[in-house]
C-alpha cells in the first residue's frame, strides 16, 4: 500500500478497516456487501474479550464510537501506518455485483427502512442528498415523504461522483484505493470465504445472514417498477427482485457508472487463484 505523507487513519475509507493484530488479518468492509454479517463474523473470529457486548449492540455504531482495537481508527497514525505497510498481514475484501448492490441500497434505504426527516423538515440522513438533487433538477421543493423512484435514484448515481455520495452508494472501487489484497471474494460465492479464513483464525466458520428478505411471493404489479415510488413498492406483499428493477436502460447506466466495480467483481467471480492482488 502506498502511504502518503498526509495519511490519516481517522478518515474514510481507512477508518473503516477492521484489524486483528492477534491473527494478523485486515478486512475492508464495504456497505451493502453483506457488511453487517461480515463485520459480525470478524468480531467473533477476533476473539475479542468483549465480543458478546459488541455483537449485542449495533455493530456499526459500536465499532466507530468505542475503542475496541478492532478498527484501524483506534490506533495512532504511526501505529496504523505500521499495520498498513506490514506485508505479514493477510488482507481480504468481498465485492458484489454493482447492479444488484445499487438495487439493494435503494430498497434498503429508500423503501424498507427510510431514515425520517428532521422535526423541522430537515433532510433525512443517508438519502436526503439524493432526494434534494432529484427535486432540484425538477425545479421543485424536496418532498421527503414522497421520496424518489429507483429510476430517479439511478439518474442521481450516474450524474454524481463518489465524493458527493453516501458510503452506501459510493463505488466499491473507492473503498479499495491503493490497497492490495490476498483474497478478493464475492457475495455471490460467499461459501468460499470460510475456507480461506479458517486457517487464519484456526476455527470453524459459519456466516450468518442479516435481514434476509423472503422472495416466495412474487411482486405481481404490472408496469415499470423502476418508476414506482417507495410507498407503492411498500404497499405490495413483497419487494421486487433486482431483475424487476433493472431495465435495459438502467442496466446500461449502472454498468457505465460502476464500470471498474463491474470489472473487479467479474474478475473475482471467475477466478480465486490470484494472490497479492494490487488495486491501482
Amino acid at each position: 500500500m502506498k502511504v502518503s505523507e498526509h495519511f490519516d487513519n481517522s478518515e474514510w475509507p481507512l477508518c473503516s478497516l477492521l484489524v486483528s493484530q492477534k491473527h494478523r488479518v485486515i478486512f475492508t468492509p464495504i456497505a451493502k456487501n453483506a457488511n453487517t454479517s461480515l463485520k459480525r463474523l470478524f468480531v467473533r473470529l477476533s476473539g475479542h474479550p468483549r465480543s458478546d457486548e459488541i455483537l449485542s449492540d449495533n455493530i456499526h455504531i459500536h465499532l466507530t464510537s468505542n475503542q475496541t482495537g478492532l478498527s484501524l481508527c483506534d490506533y495512532s497514525q504511526e501505529e496504523a501506518t505500521e499495520i498498513l505497510i506490514d506485508e505479514g498481514y493477510f488482507r481480504y475484501v468481498v465485492l458484489r455485483n454493482p447492479l444488484v448492490r445499487a438495487v439493494s441500497g435503494y430498497l434498503d434505504k429508500f423503501v424498507r427502512n427510510p431514515p425520517p426527516s428532521g422535526t423541522d423538515g430537515e433532510a433525512p440522513i443517508l438519502i436526503g442528498a439524493a432526494i434534494d438533487w432529484v427535486y432540484e433538477h425538477r425545479g421543485e421543493k424536496p418532498d421527503y415523504n414522497r421520496s424518489i423512484t429507483f429510476q430517479e435514484f439511478v439518474n442521481y448515481l450516474a450524474q454524481n461522483d463518489d465524493v458527493n455520495l453516501d458510503t452506501h452508494f459510493k463505488s466499491q472501487e473507492s473503498y479499495l484505493d491503493q490497497q492490495y489484497f490476498d483474497f478478493i471474494g464475492t457475495v455471490e460465492q460467499m461459501k468460499i470465504l470460510p475456507k480461506v479464513l479458517e486457517p487464519l483464525f484456526d476455527q470453524h466458520i459459519e456466516i450468518e445472514h442479516s435481514h434476509r428478505v423472503s422472495r416466495r411471493k412474487l411482486f405481481l404489479r404490472r408496469g415499470r417498477k423502476e418508476m414506482l415510488l417507495p410507498k407503492h413498492l411498500r404497499a405490495h406483499r413483497a419487494l421486487p427482485h433486482a431483475s424487476e428493477l433493472l431495465s435495459v436502460g438502467i442496466t446500461e447506466q449502472l454498468k457505465n457508472r460502476y464500470s471498474t466495480d463491474y470489472e473487479y467483481w467479474h474478475s473475482a467471480l471467475t477466478s480465486h487463484a490470484q494472490s497479492r492482488i494490487q488495486i491501482s
